[in-house]
Order: C-alpha cells, then sequence, then structure tokens
C-alpha cells in the first residue's frame, strides 16, 4: 500500500462520520470534504495523528452560490503527499469557519487573509482584523456587501475613489 493510500485508509477509519468525502485525486494528493462543524478535529487528526506539521495555504473560492475554503497541508520527511481539505460554505450572509491557529501558526495571517478579501469569518482567531486593506475599509460610502469583499465574484469597485494614508506605527 502506497503512503497516500495508507493515509486514505486511516482518514476513513478514524473520521467516519466527521468528513463527507476523501479521495486521491492526483497521483500525490489527497482531498478530505468536511463540514465547519467538524473542521478543527479533522485537522488536529492531519497534524498529530498523520504527522502532517506543515499548513502551506488556505484558499478561499467563491462559486458565486457558495464559498469553499480550502486548507493545503504537506509534510517533508519524503512522503510526497499533500492533504487539502475543502470546506463548503452554504451561508453566502454569514460564512464561517473556525479558527486552526492552535494547530498551525501558519494559519493567523491566512485566515486574516481571508477575512479580509472574502468576509469568511473565522471565529476563535486570536486577532482577526484586516491584513491588506486598511482598517477602516467598511467606513467607506459601499452600498452592498459585495463592495466590502474584493474577491468575492460580485465584487464592484465604490463610485467614490479610494484614497489610503498609512498610519505610523500602527501593528499589523
Amino acid at each position: 500500500m502506497t503512503p497516500i493510500e495508507e493515509h486514505r485508509k486511516q482518514i476513513q477509519e478514524k473520521l467516519s462520520g466527521k468528513i463527507d468525502d476523501v479521495q486521491i485525486i492526483a497521483d500525490s494528493r489527497l482531498e478530505i470534504k468536511t463540514s465547519s462543524d467538524n473542521l478543527f478535529e479533522v485537522m488536529t487528526f492531519v497534524a498529530q495523528d498523520l504527522g502532517f506539521p506543515s499548513l502551506e495555504a488556505i484558499s478561499g473560492v467563491d462559486w458565486e452560490t457558495h464559498f469553499d475554503v480550502v486548507y493545503h497541508i504537506d509534510r517533508w520527511d519524503g512522503d510526497s503527499t499533500v492533504i487539502q481539505v475543502r470546506v463548503k460554505l452554504d451561508d453566502r450572509d454569514n460564512p464561517q469557519v473556525p479558527s486552526i491557529t492552535s494547530i498551525w501558526a501558519s494559519a493567523n495571517w491566512h485566515e486574516r487573509e481571508l477575512y479580509d478579501m472574502f468576509g469568511i469569518h473565522v471565529s476563535g482567531h486570536p486577532n482577526l482584523k484586516r491584513l491588506l486593506l486598511p482598517e477602516d475599509w467598511d467606513d467607506y460610502e459601499h452600498k452592498h456587501i459585495s463592495e466590502l469583499y474584493p474577491m468575492r465574484r460580485a465584487y464592484t469597485l465604490p463610485e467614490k475613489p479610494f484614497s489610503y494614508k498609512p498610519q505610523p506605527n500602527k501593528e499589523v
């Protein structure tokens, strides 16, 4: 049995009822589909029991009908498996996932970017504030939620031009 097949088997056995699906989607890529409610438990298993120490990225995807949040997890010990965990969020008005910063500290800025660009709230994040946009971005004359989050498909540029003057000595 190859390492990726062994990982798939362990996930199916240990996370039964916590995942919607687990598939080998490429030679070295394993995809787990789970809910936001089960995400923290799934990620803890991947990090601690399967021994994947590195969260490489968190990606948001706007499908117009729902959002996906995709986590890319890797290891460096010769096992070329990359685990991709996908969470589907149907609530477009209040999309939420739990923070995984207590599992991987590298999630911190990725989660802030997810919030900043897509408006996906990350519950339990230790410092959930804007990362790329100015902190007062919400205060501009936006007419609709689609004007607040630049990575949403419905994003439109505000009619009033935006100008930003950086404030010195502000913590990021």
